[in-house]
């Protein structure tokens, strides 16, 4: 470490003796149309120092005589043009129909190599490919787009959180998203619960809550390069255990102040509302709560029914669908503000940003106010800075998220729709409902939770060209944000479950984080001869996190009173406080060897380590090798080069392992303050047991694949096949009562992920004034235990009674449940009376056993009866642009998923559901429903979809005057139709949030559809 600082030191302050610098300038159009082309990358070949194209197609960069200009652009063939003594313009023409593998991706902060030189797949996004249907967030801008990700909308709340796997689960108790890095500062994504401090977790998995993506703009953004797998292992080390997401944002260019104004309206509507029972009668009941299914009496009148009685008797009732209370139509606006500019020194670019989001939920919003600068300058032609700040302000109007009975849907799903739940007393207070119940309109109306967020992302930069060929870059970054969250719940004015908060509830949690990040990157490239060159990187990253959380709750509320200080009485446990502190730091040398420009093999190895972990077992080290290979360059490939005009196979080899899938301090044991007997005394807090001896999970992965051009790379096809073992897998495990806790972690389990990527784009149509291209990504991703202690254990215990298990040879998170008896044809065995039934057999070898009339006997078993890992993930689309008019229509899913919907059966137990109807009309026998009430098969469904995610239509008026450079309007819509057979509002959906492994429905906003209309301007 001390040598690279040294090192760093030598090349800072070294003087310039080398050639004279010059300002060469420019405008770079297209041969097909002639038209300028703004966003053209002009590199300084060797170096990281480059600027892009303004809107006009001009350019400004300082350079060496001698030294040679790379021009770079998405669908267009780079140029390389070396500046002689007398050359100070360069007026340029790209050729579109470009060999894509010359494209210059990014692979860290300030690391950019050709896609032909890399070993790994990478994804590269275009930002205005990004906010084309007007996303909002930046998560919601990469659904579809990324090859193996599943990014999920785990709720339709505009506060609602978002997760996105990279090749499938990685980690059980961390986290499986990607590391996200924004202009070299290392973002905190984390989900941190604010404002359902009252939910009960016990030892669920379940992340709930708000995401940090929310506060990334998306009309800021550059460009986004995904790297799924090990391909940044060297650059960022274990951080990118989960892969990369790599943002660029937008930056100053030379020459006139260009300006942005763009502004939206958006309308959020339900998509699909649920078929309710809307019956005019119900069976006769001594309680109205769970009337299907609620016991009675024998009588001359009743059925029994798995030994309940149940009444067949009628009444005719009037029914409500409380949806049209609860939901509405949320009206959303989006403005924007940039400039960009500068000279051949200073160049910078500012933004202003400011969302409003209203949710379907009545009284329901997001709002996101953001301001961004960035500058640079060139002290000179060796040496430059670059300095980033960007502010953010998001706040939330919410109602509960599901997971708890008094959350907007869960109070529609456990009320019978029998009660006008809009009646109210003479004092304007609502009435009560079903028993012990929550009026669904007391949350929407009285209930009060807020959420505030500030949040500086800030950086600075130095980079420093001593000689040719060779570069220095220092990062410093910041990610510092203070959460807030409060929750205000009044008295009801009617009888509820004590449960519930009857007398009120008030709760005031905050949050604060800080996260610095410190890089430094060096790179030299060696051009041994014109066959043979080299290029060497070498760097190290130290990244630091803070925060501090601290919340207080508490019930019987005073009145007129909404603050925290409302409270008479303590919530148990209440207050409480956390500080988590660790660091990671971790140094890298990485060599790659070209050969003729179209074979380079890459060799890196990384040092890394993390203060979780103890001292012993903190520092790890990672090796990392590739090759590529451009087939196409070989000389027997000229003679077909029009029909096939790329061919690259690479394959990589790497290691990687999770240094924060823990907290910091779980491999101690933790004490909780009490009092026994009267007097002060420490049990163990959540009776967890400390392991000192636990140590990094670590994945070996391998990745094989292709990349193919045809008919002068109008057709793209791209595919990568990879494996991963994941070893020492941290796990929860239950110990014996007799050790003085009941369970601890340890490092026990073993876990492969194997899958293939597919990406193919065709350039259908591309002439002049029409231009048609359509598109496909398809990844399926095969996850499997392959270690255990045990041959299975319940992994979570959560609200929603969804029983999440791993299982030694089977996909992590597996339900295991009981299910139904069945024939031998697959048809359910029904009972003599003629009902489902729950199988029964022997337990020690789960076979089934039938008694003598052909029933099941012996113990009620269970099974694998749901697998909540998807079998494919797709994505497909087209893009058409006709002179002015352009196009765009995007459709995404997953197939093979399992969701546990606990709302489908909460919801025919207390007869709002469609089952009921038909048990009501006679189309089913009295007391069916009951009969498969209790049978955890019955709550898993198919929750496979396909959404047409996005369409987007625009229309450029081009440059109006001398004033208005353009105007452009679009109508688009997001999540306008889903194809699926899932049983409650939306199979996207998760009530375990961001977790990796637990996904069920109970209670959660569905996401809703939206349209869009936008206006944007340059002048």
């Amino acid at each position: 470490m001390k040598k690279l600082f040294f090192l760093f030191g030598i090349i800072l302050f070294a003087q310039p003796i080398f050639a004279q610098s010059k300002t060469v300038t420019g405008t770079i159009i297209s041969t097909t149309d002639g038209l300028s082309l703004p966003g053209v990358s002009v590199l300084i070949e060797g170096t990281s120092k480059s600027t892009t194209t303004d809107l006009d197609g001009k350019f400004s960069i300082t350079a060496n005589e001698n030294e040679t200009l790379v021009f770079s652009f998405v669908g267009f063939a780079s140029k390389k043009i070396k500046i002689t003594a007398n050359m100070t313009t360069i007026n340029l023409k790209m050729t579109e129909e470009t060999n894509a593998l010359s494209e210059v991706v990014v692979l860290g902060s300030t690391v950019r190599a050709t896609r032909k030189e890399l070993g790994n797949a990478v994804t590269s996004l275009k930002g205005e490919d990004l906010v084309k249907a007007q996303p909002g967030g930046l998560s919601t801008a990469l659904q579809g787009k990324i090859a193996g990700a599943q990014v999920s909308q785990n709720s339709g709340d505009p506060a609602g959180g978002f997760s996105i796997k990279l090749r499938g689960t990685s980690s059980i108790l961390g986290s499986s998203d990607p590391l996200y890095v924004i202009d070299g500062v290392v973002l905190n994504n984390a989900t941190t619960n604010v404002t359902n401090l009252n939910v009960t977790t016990g030892n669920s998995n379940m992340q709930i809550g708000q995401n940090r993506s929310a506060d990334i703009n998306p009309n800021d953004i550059q460009s986004v390069e995904v790297l799924n797998g090990g391909a940044a292992a060297a650059i960022y080390g274990s951080r990118a255990a989960n892969g990369v997401v790599l943002i660029t944002t937008k930056k100053g260019v030379a020459g006139e102040t260009r300006y942005t104004f763009s502004t939206s309206v958006t309308s959020n509507q339900i998509r699909k509302k649920l078929d309710m029972n809307m019956s005019d009668k119900q069976f006769v009941s001594t309680s109205p709560a769970l009337f299907p299914i609620q016991g009675n009496p024998a009588s001359p009148t009743t059925v029994t029914v798995l030994g309940r009685n149940l009444e067949t008797r009628t009444t005719n009732v009037q029914r409500h669908d409380y949806q049209d209370d609860i939901f509405t139509t949320g009206v959303g606006t989006d403005t924007y503000f940039s400039l960009q500019g500068g000279d051949e020194k200073t160049k910078y670019f500012a933004s202003l940003g400011y969302l409003v989001n209203e949710g379907i939920i009545k009284n329901t919003d997001f709002k996101r106010a953001g301001a961004k600068v960035r500058l640079k300058h060139d002290f000179n032609s060796k040496l430059s800075a670059t300095v980033g700040l960007n502010y953010i302000n998001s706040s939330s109007n919410e109602k509960p998220d599901g997971n708890v009975f008094w959350s907007p849907i869960n109070a529609i799903n456990i009320t019978n729709n029998t009660y006008d739940i809009n009646q109210r007393d003479v004092n304007g207070n609502l009435l009560a409902v079903d028993p012990n119940r929550v009026n669904p309109l007391s949350i929407i109306e009285t209930f009060k939770i807020k959420q505030n967020t500030d949040r500086i992302i800030s950086d600075l930069q130095l980079n420093y060209t001593p000689f040719k060929n060779f570069n220095a870059d220092l990062i410093f970054g910041i990610d510092n944000y203070n959460q807030r969250g409060n929750v205000f719940i009044p008295r009801y004015p009617y009888v509820v479950n004590p449960a519930y908060y009857n007398d009120g509830y008030v709760s005031e949690a905050t949050n604060r984080v800080v996260q610095f990040n410190n890089d430094l990157n060096l790179r030299y490239l060696w051009n041994i001869n014109d066959k043979w060159k080299a290029t060497t990187y070498g760097g190290y990253n130290v990244q630091t996190y803070r925060d501090n959380f601290a919340a207080v709750e508490g019930r019987n509320l005073k009145p007129f009173i909404e603050t925290i200080n409302a409270f008479n009485t303590l919530i148990p446990g209440s207050p409480s406080s956390s500080q988590s502190k660790y660091n990671l730091w971790g140094y890298y040398l990485q060599e790659t060897v070209g050969y003729k420009d179209k074979l380079y093999l890459t060799v890196a190895g990384r040092q890394d380590a993390s203060t979780i972990f103890s001292s012993a077992n903190r520092s790890q080290f990672y090796p990392k090798a590739s090759v590529s290979y451009v087939f196409s360059d070989e000389p027997f490939m000229q003679n077909i080069h029009d029909a096939v005009s790329s061919v690259r196979f690479r394959a990589s080899w790497g290691k990687s392992g999770s240094l924060t899938a823990i907290k910091p301090y779980a491999r101690f044991t933790n004490y909780s303050t009490g009092t026994l007997l009267g007097n002060s005394a420490f049990t163990i807090e959540g009776f967890k047991q400390g392991n000192l001896d636990l140590r990094p999970e670590q994945s070996v992965t391998y990745e094989i694949g292709g990349d193919f051009g045809f008919i002068k790379d109008r057709l793209n096809l791209s595919f990568s096949y990879y494996n991963a073992d994941i070893d020492d897998l941290l796990l929860p495990v239950q110990l014996a009562a007799s050790e003085g806790a009941t369970n601890t972690i340890k490092n026990i389990g073993q876990m492969n992920n194997k899958g293939f990527e597919i990406n193919l784009k065709y350039d259908l149509i591309k002439k002049e004034n029409l231009h048609l291209d359509v598109f496909v990504n398809y990844s399926s991703n095969r996850n499997k235990v392959t270690g255990l202690p045990q041959t299975r254990f319940k992994l979570d215990s959560n609200l929603a009674g969804a029983p999440v298990f791993v299982e030694m040879d089977k996909p992590i998170g597996i339900f295991y449940g009981t299910y139904f008896a069945r024939n031998s044809d697959g048809s359910l065995l029904l009972t003599p009376s003629g009902y489902p039934q729950t199988e029964k057999g022997d337990v020690n070898t789960g076979a089934p056993q039938r008694d003598a009339s052909g029933q099941p006997t012996g113990t009620i078993l269970n099974k694998q009866i749901g697998n909540p890992n998807p079998d494919y993930i797709i994505a497909f689309g087209a893009n058409l642009n006709y002179k002015k008019f352009g196009l765009s229509v995007l459709f995404d899913g997953v197939q093979g998923v399992d969701v546990f919907d606990a709302d489908y059966r909460t919801r025919q137990g207390v007869g709002s559901g469609k089952i009921v109807t038909q048990e009501l009309n006679g189309e089913l026998p009295r007391g069916y429903i009951w009969s498969v009430y209790n049978v955890e098969e019955f709550r898993v469904v198919d929750g496979s979809y396909l959404k047409l995610r996005e369409v987007s239509l625009n229309y450029s008026f081009g440059k109006l005057n001398k004033f208005f450079d353009d105007l452009t309007v679009t109508a688009s819509g997001r999540n306008l139709i889903s194809w699926d057979n899932f049983t409650s509002f939306d199979p996207e959906t998760n009530s375990g949030g961001q977790s990796s492994v637990a996904r069920y429905n109970f209670g959660t906003v569905p996401i809703p559809s939206s349209y869009s209309l936008a206006v944007k301007v340059q002048f």
